[in-house]
């Protein structure tokens, strides 16, 4: 039987953390980090979070945040979440390039050049 409670949990993170980065975060570098998606393993001891940068480039390599940045942000993120949600662990975070946007264009050039 699956559970649904990594979902749950997922859901809610992405809802809390992006707050975390929209209200208190004053690094210049993460004022405009977009959280697309977040996937939460069923021990719910890891929270992969899925990013893009508004009004940069799509691509990966042109668009990455350094990640010791990342790290760095990950450790407060994951401490003012155990102050504001309630459950007894907080998973581990790890940042991660969304490139699903990357890929999905190049399908569509693809897709095109086929015509």
């Amino acid at each position: 039987m699956s559970s649904n409670r990594p979902e749950k949990i997922a859901d809610l993170l992405k809802r809390e953390v992006s707050k975390i980065l929209n209200q208190e975060v004053t690094d210049p570098r993460l004022q405009n980090i977009n959280i697309n998606a977040v996937k939460v393993t069923d021990d719910i001891g890891i929270a992969y979070i899925y990013y893009t940068i508004i009004g940069k480039s799509i691509k990966k390599n042109e668009s990455k945040i350094d990640n010791h940045i990342l790290s760095k942000l990950s450790g407060m993120i994951r401490s003012k979440l155990s102050k504001a949600i309630e459950i007894r662990r907080v998973p581990k975070i790890i940042f991660k390039f969304d490139e699903s946007i990357e890929y999905s264009e190049n399908i569509e050039k693809l897709l095109n050049n086929l015509k």
